[in-house]
């Protein structure tokens, strides 16, 4: 019992992809690279990322108005 079994690992990859999955779609819509995602499962980097996301400038704040 000193390993994971293949169902550990697959139960891994497919919570991994749960999560990575819509972050990288947010954040390309962002204008953020989708790789940035894959920090999201760094403990402290994800808070971080938070509040970076909370605070910038979306794509849609420039967008001028119209009359």
């Amino acid at each position: 019992m000193d390993s994971f079994s293949l169902w550990h690992w697959l139960i891994v990859a497919v919570w991994l992809f749960l999560i990575i999955f819509p972050i990288g779609k947010i954040l390309s819509r962002m204008g953020i690279p989708w790789a940035v995602a894959f920090l999201t499962v760094v403990p402290v980097v994800n808070l971080v990322m938070l509040w970076v996301v909370a605070f910038i400038k979306w794509p849609r704040d420039h967008v001028p108005p119209t009359s």
